[in-house]
């Protein structure tokens, strides 16, 4: 099996390359180490480990007039990086790896959609892999490709790394993703700010009006690290145009009690009434239970958003209590609402 994109092809790799995938994957080591990415370090990889690769893997390679310019592995088990987690009817990929004179160009991406369709031709339920934690940046990229945050791995020696899948359900044109809030993210919340009201029925007394980037700046510092930080904040994308259509984030994330809070849900306005907040809300319960490994999920919703309140009971939120006249809307005091749902209530729920 092969596939032609402009110049390149994709080929299923044979031994006789191994001194190319060699150089490739020493190259890109390499890369990394210049550019201060903590992954890979040139000397890890031998002749000797990469003929390893064909007796326990498969090899794909990109070629470039013949020329090897990128490469990948898959192989259909992986309990060293999912652990509990792992699972031999998927593909797990490693060794993506880009020839310098080749990045840029969006090989990378093209390898992964490959990858993502060779894996069903292969009988596989969906194609996962694994990245370092503590490159954000590499963490949205794949985000924004449509894979899905699947956990957290401590693999010694302080290297965290995230686990990532691949979904497909509903149309393609319904796809959303949740993906890692960046700086060039802040115009679409100044945006939807519209009112110094608005902005304080979404994000409650965090944020202030007229919302700036140096609010902002400081909103995101030591946040998305799934392993470390107290909070996750997201940008919700719709797959197919990669467009931003809302936010939502994960604060106060204690990981002794197993407990984080859900706030600062807000859709755009020109989006709203299509259900993109339930499904937000949905993928941040899976985050929070599945990924996160969370025993209880809370938020708090104002009384007289009676839409917001519908939308996270649909989910599985309980009502557990009022705060009294706790924000000032203008001249009026309002209520504040208490929910929260727990891990066996979302599990419970996910099987009925």
């Amino acid at each position: 099996m092969g596939v032609t994109k402009n110049s390149i092809r994709i080929v299923r790799g044979e031994p006789d390359r191994v001194s190319d995938i060699l150089r490739l994957l020493q190259e890109a080591a390499g890369w990394m180490e210049l550019n201060g990415i903590k992954q890979w370090t040139p000397g890890q990889f031998t002749e000797t480990d990469i003929a390893g690769y064909f007796a326990d893997r498969h090899v794909y390679l990109a070629l470039d007039d013949g020329t090897v310019v990128g490469m990948f592995t898959l192989q259909f088990s992986d309990p060293q990086y999912w652990g509990s987690k792992n699972d031999e009817s998927y593909a797990y990929l490693h060794r993506l790896a880009v020839k310098d004179s080749h990045r840029g160009r969006g090989l990378g991406q093209q390898m992964l959609k490959y990858a993502v369709v060779l894996a069903k031709d292969l009988g596989c339920k969906s194609l996962r892999f694994d990245t370092v934690a503590h490159n954000i940046k590499l963490n949205r990229y794949y985000q924004s490709m449509g894979f899905h945050y699947m956990g957290t791995n401590d693999m010694g020696i302080g290297r965290l790394v995230n686990l990532y899948e691949h979904f497909e359900e509903g149309a393609e044109s319904d796809r959303l993703t949740l993906r890692f809030i960046s700086e060039s993210d802040f115009e679409h919340l100044k945006r939807w700010s519209v009112s110094p009201e608005y902005l304080k029925q979404w994000a409650g007394p965090s944020l202030t009006y007229p919302l700036e980037d140096e609010q902002l700046v400081k909103y995101l510092k030591d946040a998305n690290h799934p392993g470390l930080s107290d909070r996750l904040i997201f940008c919700a994308i719709q797959e197919a145009t990669q467009q931003v259509v809302g936010h939502i984030s994960f604060s106060a994330i204690d990981r002794v009690n197993r407990s984080a809070r859900i706030g600062r849900v807000v859709v755009d306005p020109e989006f709203q009434g299509k259900g993109i907040g339930k499904r937000m809300m949905q993928e941040m319960l899976r985050i929070g239970f599945d990924g996160l490994d969370l025993h209880r999920l809370s938020l708090g919703a104002f009384d007289f958003n009676t839409a917001a309140l519908k939308a996270y009971e649909a989910v599985g939120f309980k009502r557990e209590g009022v705060q009294r006249e706790s924000a000032l809307f203008g001249e009026q005091y309002v209520d504040c609402v208490e929910m929260s749902i727990l891990d066996r209530e979302w599990t419970a729920s996910r099987n009925s």
